[in-house]
């Protein structure tokens, strides 16, 4: 886990949109969201990030996933949110305590209310987000 300059960290929905291609930051997803990702178009976009150097894939540090969990029960959206999710909102604190300079890329409103509360900033896809994630 690198420092240096933003990181955004991406859910499935950022990378079936190619934001890794048109937002210039580090982009980091966690495996259980590439996992995600199976039609063969969007499986070829994905490689293509990957393979340009757009896009590492990285699982979040032991321990993240428990902080994640406590992190979406205190926001009141733990059983709304999917293993991917829980992974993203994990690997998304770890750079928040590591680096400092890290967002999250989502439309999904549970999550984005997760990481809102646990003070790590949102960049939405496509939709408006949450009031707690506007900026």
């Amino acid at each position: 886990m690198g420092c240096g300059g933003l990181v955004v960290v991406n859910d499935t929905g950022a990378l079936l949109s190619g934001l890794p291609l048109r937002l210039p930051a580090r982009h980091v997803a966690p495996r259980a969201v590439v996992e995600e990702v199976r039609d063969r178009e969007s499986r070829e976009l994905l490689e293509r990030m990957i393979e340009y150097g757009r896009l590492e894939v990285e699982d979040p540090p032991a321990g993240a996933l428990g902080r994640a969990r406590l992190a979406a029960r205190r926001a009141g959206v733990l059983g709304r949110l999917s293993q991917a999710d829980l992974s993203v909102l994990a690997l998304a604190l770890a750079y928040r305590d590591a680096c400092g300079d890290v967002a999250a890329a989502t439309d999904d409103y549970a999550l984005q209310l997760a990481l809102a509360r646990a003070g790590v900033r949102v960049v939405r896809i496509r939709y408006q987000g949450v009031r707690e994630a506007r900026g």
